[in-house]
């Protein structure tokens, strides 16, 4: 290789951890001298047969900023500056740790008015499953500063728990997030974490063959292309022009929404429907820009108001926030129009969220179920009676396979890369995904624990547990007695383990919704443990 480089994780912006030794490294041409500066101090190393070169910093108090500066015998240089001494936390699991700050927007809006704390940095790793061994380097990710450009794509959680760890210590706080929605636990495991889940075994070992794998990764694309092109070829919605509502409000037939589908004549219906509906607005409003909240609908959906196209949303979890623009609501009747598509026969609007036009801003409400705005100049209801149109009748999608999701792919992409920096604690909110084999989840999550300490050292091992969900969510989303609660019994069983600690969330959940919004709670949280046992 030509030139040196530093490990990405030390790149401009890092976070090292206090009171720690701190191992540096990074990647030059094996054999070559290397000399790296930090703190004042100048320590020669030599890069081994791999060209990998590392050396330790002795335990510092927190301050900074400081320059690492690594240069090799012939003059190449790697240089990052604005490293801070403070803590490192790894926050980790699938998407409730993901979830990021711009779904939040709503519930915290306070956050977004500044000032910003430049204190509290996230590196974000990318997703990236790997199953033919560990990589020795991340193949991404960059130290970045909370401002007002880069809030949004914080983790949520992440966040909340730097923000509280700061209210408690000046002290600057990186969180490492290493997250991928969906994925179970056995992806963030190694391949010798998994000595005799011999089921496990052999799917990380089929994805080891490029060839299978992007047949795989090419059939998804293709099933859900044929599928999709096959419904809009079909969509009398389409091909007759129904966006503005009019022959929907015609020939429709009546339906209350929101409702689950299968409580409807649509029970088990897989294809597209169109919705739509009239309202009116006081004549103060008319003309001014409004937002529409359409809670949250199953599985895809286009959003249309006085014909105008307003919004999309190709999955099913994301709150529908379409911004309307001044000038598009009129004065006397308006319509609005969804298309719905379903996949799998479990199309709904979700019971309990909010479904409305709002004029001005506010603050997201939720008593656990029931959605609600406060502080808007104006709300229209969108809830009740709806008039809709069967656009075209299919069969369900096929099954897609998430390969970044199966055994092993995460931790040799992602994780163990990572390995060997200090940091303060690991915390894992993770779950949703084994809620198919809760029996076997404490002997996994035993030996998870045992590898994040090899990694990173004798740290606390945080888990979140699951929160509230209501019985018909689960049956819906996982299917009838997939062991949302057997899962949450799980994670309780693995308080026996040395190092475990459980933050409960019972009461922060949204029965509705698998993805709550109030993480907040949930940060503190984890800040509270970190500074009771650290």
């Amino acid at each position: 290789m030509a030139g040196i480089k530093l490990a990405r994780i030390f790149s401009d912006g890092a976070v090292l951890q206090r009171g720690k030794t701190n191992k540096i490294w990074g990647f030059a041409n094996p054999g070559e001298k290397i000399s790296v500066s930090f703190a004042g101090n100048t320590y020669d190393t030599v890069a081994d047969e791999n060209g990998r070169f590392e050396i330790t910093v002795p335990v510092m108090k927190k301050g900074g900023p400081y320059v690492i500066e690594a240069c090799g015998e012939h003059g190449d240089c790697a240089k990052s500056s604005n490293v801070m001494i403070g803590d490192v936390l790894i926050m980790s699991g699938q998407s409730n740790m993901e979830f990021p700050m711009e779904r939040v927007r709503e519930t915290y809006p306070d956050e977004w008015n500044g000032p910003f704390d430049k204190e509290i940095r996230t590196f974000k790793v990318m997703e990236n499953g790997v199953f033919t061994g560990p990589l020795t380097e991340v193949e991404t990710g960059e130290w970045k500063s909370l401002d007002a450009d880069t809030i949004d794509a914080f983790s949520a959680v992440g966040y909340f728990t730097a923000k509280h760890i700061r209210l408690k210590e000046d002290v600057t706080v990186g969180f490492v997030d290493i997250t991928l929605g969906g994925a179970p636990i056995e992806a963030f495991m190694s391949k010798e974490d998994l000595d005799g889940f011999d089921d496990a075994l052999a799917e990380a070992e089929k994805f080891k063959d490029d060839e299978y794998r992007l047949g795989i990764l090419a059939k998804n694309e293709s099933d859900a292309k044929q599928w999709r092109d096959g419904l809009d070829m079909a969509d009398i919605g389409l091909k007759e022009g129904f966006e503005d509502g009019k022959k929907i409000l015609d020939e429709g037939c009546d339906i209350v929404l929101p409702e689950f589908f299968s409580d409807t004549e649509l029970d088990g219906f897989t294809g597209s429907i169109w919705i739509a509906r009239t309202f009116s607005v006081p004549k103060e409003y008319v003309g001014k820009p409004a937002k529409l909240w359409l809670g949250a609908i199953t599985d895809f959906d286009w959003c249309y108001l006085n014909g105008e196209f307003v919004g999309y949303t190709d999955y099913c979890y994301p709150p529908r926030r379409y911004g309307v623009r001044e000038g598009l609501i009129r004065e006397g009747e308006n319509t609005i129009v969804l298309r719905i598509c379903i996949e799998k026969g479990y199309g709904r609007l979700t019971p309990g969220k909010l479904y409305g036009l709002i004029y001005g801003d506010g603050v997201r409400t939720t008593d656990g179920y029931i959605e609600g705005f406060e502080g808007a100049d104006h709300i229209e209801p969108l809830s009740g009676v709806w008039k809709y149109v069967i656009g075209a009748k299919c069969a369900p999608s096929k099954e897609t396979i998430y390969v970044n999701w199966k055994p092993t792919s995460l931790y040799n992409g992602m994780m163990a890369p990572l390995s060997g920096i200090s940091v303060k604690a690991f915390a894992f909110y993770q779950g949703e995904s084994n809620c198919g084999n809760s029996h076997e989840y404490p002997v996994l999550t035993e030996r998870f624990v045992t590898r994040i300490r090899s990694m990173w050292g004798d740290i606390p091992y945080i888990c979140v547990q699951l929160p509230n969900f209501n019985d018909r969510m689960e049956e819906i989303t996982y299917g009838r007695g997939k062991g949302w609660r057997g899962l949450m019994k799980a994670q309780e069983d693995c308080r026996s383990i040395p190092g475990f600690y459980l933050v409960k969330t019972y009461g922060w959940g949204e029965q509705n919704d698998i993805h709550p919004q109030r993480k907040e709670p949930i940060g503190k949280a984890i800040a509270d443990v970190i500074a009771q046992i650290v």
